[in-house]
């Protein structure tokens, strides 16, 4: 979900031989990502300040005070980073969450390496057929503040946890909503689901906001049913219509 990748010089190609995956690959421009065609033309992009990472109760990796662009897409939600703490030390590929981080990195790994870098970015995705839940707090004071939570769990088990703080001004709950109303359509288009799924999924395509939580640890989640454990399988998932 996370990864530390070179940023590829203009003049080079970032197309991926493995057709289908859906990797984050960082733009040439700070905190950016290169978008596809599935990703649609109605990208909202916006901005966090700190990211939690965990599998399980393990925090993989932590950023505090920095400016995180987020991406909410037809496809995927991702972020990119380019002033990430390169002195934190940070160990993203050991562990029960390793697949979950890059599932694509043998394939991309490959690309990047004849690629030449202008530097290093922090990048992560959550694709939508991983995703198990979605949430948000609210910021009900002083210290507090509005946060968006990704859920989803790994292959063999184990869950995962993305945490992003979000500027006062943005309301987390409409964020999340907004999520699970896309990963709900991408899911659709996907397995193309019959009875209590179907009709779950489609409810969820135009969920509201879940406000009235007056508790900053308190959670509003929108469950997503039919999530993927996070393999390369459930990564190259790509509706026809997307």
């Amino acid at each position: 979900m996370l990864n530390i990748v070179e940023v590829p010089d203009p003049s080079e190609s970032a197309q991926f031989p493995e057709m289908g995956l859906l990797v984050p690959v960082p733009g040439t421009e700070k905190n950016t990502i290169v978008m596809e065609d599935r990703d649609g033309g109605d990208v909202q992009r916006l901005t966090a300040s700190e990211v939690i990472f965990k599998v399980g109760a393990q925090t993989k990796f932590k950023d505090r005070k920095v400016k995180i662009d987020l991406f909410v897409t037809d496809a995927r939600f991702a972020l990119a980073c380019s002033s990430y703490d390169k002195g934190g030390g940070h160990t993203f590929f050991g562990g029960g969450g390793a697949l979950f981080l890059d599932v694509a990195v043998n394939s991309v790994s490959k690309v990047r390496s004849k690629m030449r870098s202008r530097g290093k970015m922090l990048v992560g995705q959550v694709r939508y057929p991983w995703l198990r839940r979605v949430g948000s707090s609210p910021k009900t004071g002083f210290g507090t503040h509005e946060k968006l939570y990704f859920e989803t769990s790994v292959k063999g088990g184990g869950m995962t946890t993305l945490t992003l703080w979000l500027p006062n001004n943005v309301s987390a709950a409409q964020v999340a909503a907004e999520v699970a109303g896309r990963a709900a359509r991408y899911r659709l288009a996907t397995k193309n689901p019959d009875g209590e799924l179907r009709q779950t999924l489609e409810a969820l395509t135009s969920v509201k906001a879940v406000d009235g939580a007056t508790n900053a640890k308190e959670i509003q989640w929108h469950t997503l049913p039919g999530a993927d454990s996070v393999d390369e399988t459930s990564a190259r998932l790509s509706p026809a219509t997307v």
